[in-house]
């Protein structure tokens, strides 16, 4: 089947069937969704980062100089990476300068995630851990962690460098604990293990250089990125097979799927207001193509990134034209930016889940009930644009033609109408 037309030459097509004319009731539309369901996962162009506009602006300059200058302007405005790296370094000295080697080995120990500290439920080393090194200052290590989480902060912005580089170095400590509590109750391993050393940024940066490789406005450069960073742990971890390398390979998994995230559901996790606070309304504009509905929607997330309208959901919905490729007439397609699938919400409750269950001593139970309870309700639950808001703005979209749907605040929706139809969308009025 012919896969729908997609924003920085990436696959967008999520092969839902949401209705047309051709569909009928809503019951025949359900009753062919399995064998229509053929498409990939649609991925939202990674422009929409704040990353989007430093990679406009290098594109524009001439030269290595211009360009140059246009990085430095750039990391000026930089803030908690530098910061991160500061304490980092901060810490380390304070230790070797007031402690001692014999200081250091002591507190390394009491800062460690390892099975003796958390089964003693010492949970605040998942975080404290993240600011020890086992080791004194090494200038190359410390200067690639400013340049990689510079990086990071450049393309995403502070809060999902935040979230990345801690959540992901929690969760990575949390799935090593759990691999390491089971075989040493099966007595796989050394007791020794049980009070290894285990702190550092090393967690956090191999899942930042993962979600990055994935994020990155530049689709040619994360052709290259992506493998490489599998690689760079994969080999390790298949040469060595320590609880570390193992540590590396989670988190760069973990790291892959936060940057597939990010384009896959941008607004996936993001808070919203109570039922009865909210006042936000959906919004219809009608385009002539897929591919212009689709640059309208990366732009009303750069919008949101730059905190200039609220936006609650945004969904992308648009049909094949009759006899393209051989595909049927008028079947339709959606592009979704927060609601979970059911994969998603396994992924998402067996992450929280494992937290949650080493906090309580059982952190492999927590995991399984947590991806089990979270994709039942990924599976039922609209987190924003309910299907039928969706399928019925999409029934009346001319073949070939779409349909972005909006989900933000009626303060906002004369702005946003006023920027959209210079994108060539139209105001649909909802009955319409």
């Amino acid at each position: 089947m012919p896969r729908g037309p997609g924003a920085d030459g990436g696959r967008t097509a999520t092969g839902r069937v949401v209705g047309g004319p051709a569909a009928g009731s809503r019951r025949r539309v359900m009753l062919h969704r399995s064998w229509r369901h053929t498409n990939q996962p649609g991925l939202v162009s990674a422009r929409y980062l704040p990353g989007g506009d430093l990679a406009a602006e290098l594109a524009a300059s001439v030269g290595p100089a211009a360009k140059a200058r246009v990085l430095l302007v750039a990391a000026a405005g930089l803030r908690l990476a530098p910061l991160y790296v500061a304490a980092v370094v901060g810490v380390s000295l304070g230790i070797d300068a007031f402690a001692g080697p014999q200081g250091r080995a002591g507190i390394v120990a009491a800062n460690s995630t390892n099975v003796a500290n958390l089964e003693q439920h010492r949970v605040w080393t998942l975080f404290t851990s993240a600011f020890v090194l086992g080791g004194g200052v090494e200038p190359v290590q410390v200067v690639a962690l400013l340049l990689l989480t510079g990086a990071a902060e450049l393309v995403w912005g502070r809060r999902r460098l935040a979230e990345v580089f801690l959540l992901t170095h929690v969760i990575a400590s949390c799935l090593v604990y759990a691999v390491l509590r089971v075989g040493l109750q099966h007595g796989w391993l050394d007791q020794e293990v049980a009070r290894a050393a285990d702190v550092g940024t090393s967690y956090g940066a191999h899942a930042v250089a993962a979600a990055l490789a994935c994020s990155l406005p530049v689709r040619r450069t994360r052709r290259v990125l992506v493998p490489a960073v599998l690689l760079l742990v994969v080999l390790p971890f298949a040469d060595s097979r320590t609880f570390t390398s193992l540590g590396h390979l989670l988190s760069t998994l973990i790291g892959l799927l936060a940057g597939w995230q990010l384009r896959h559901r941008p607004l996936a996790g993001r808070l919203r207001r109570p039922g009865a606070q909210r006042t936000d309304r959906p919004a219809r504009y009608v385009f002539g193509t897929a591919q212009q509905a689709q640059d309208a929607l990366v732009f009303v997330l750069h919008l949101r990134e730059q905190q200039l309208i609220r936006l609650d959901d945004a969904v992308v919905a648009w049909s094949d034209v009759p006899g393209a490729g051989g595909g049927r007439p008028y079947r339709m397609h959606e592009l979704q930016t927060r609601d979970l699938g059911v994969l998603d919400g396994a992924l998402a409750g067996a992450a929280w889940g494992i937290v949650i269950g080493t906090l309580a001593g059982w952190p492999t139970a927590g995991m399984a009930v947590g991806a089990v309870a979270a994709a039942a309700v990924a599976g039922v639950h609209d987190a924003g644009l309910s299907d039928a808001v969706v399928e019925q703005a999409a029934r009346g979209v001319p073949a070939g033609g779409a349909v972005l749907v909006l989900l933000t605040s009626p303060a906002d929706q004369p702005r946003i109408a006023a920027v959209l139809s210079r994108a060539g969308g139209v105001p649909r009025d909802p009955a319409g």
